[in-house]
């Protein structure tokens, strides 16, 4: 009896959120670009050193490993968050140059995007000067 209650909310829950995706765009473009999604995931996970990380396994203690030539599973995880904060700063900066009509976005857009960049570089830096 809770159980067919349970999967009666949760289907109608599941319905509701299909349809409001639906109308958004926002279910129609994940279902078309979902592939595309997948290789920046994998894309970012590389770049930040999963295999070396699965590979040479260190002591999950540190968050920086201190030697040069292996690294920790919390390394790659901020790496790839710096890499993800310099990639976005990156594109809203490069979309404030295209807003046109309000110059209040242009201005916000811009200040975001080099704020996250330079956290981006920040971590980056932390990280290299922990080697």
């Amino acid at each position: 009896m809770i159980r067919s209650w349970f999967d009666s909310h949760v289907e109608a829950l599941w319905d509701r959120l299909t349809k409001s995706a639906s109308k958004n765009g926002l279910y129609s473009e994940v279902s078309r670009h979902w592939m595309e999604g997948l290789y920046l995931v994998g894309i970012i996970l590389m770049t930040a050193g999963l295999v070396c990380a699965v590979i040479e396994p260190v002591n999950i203690g540190y968050l920086v490993f201190p030697s040069s030539g292996a690294q920790s599973a919390t390394e790659t995880g901020v790496d790839a968050l710096a890499i993800l904060l310099g990639s976005v700063g990156v594109y809203l900066s490069y979309a404030s140059g295209r807003q046109t009509t309000r110059s209040r976005v242009v201005n916000f857009y811009l200040t975001i995007g080099l704020l996250m960049i330079a956290i981006a570089v920040y971590i980056g830096i932390y990280v290299l000067s922990s080697k």
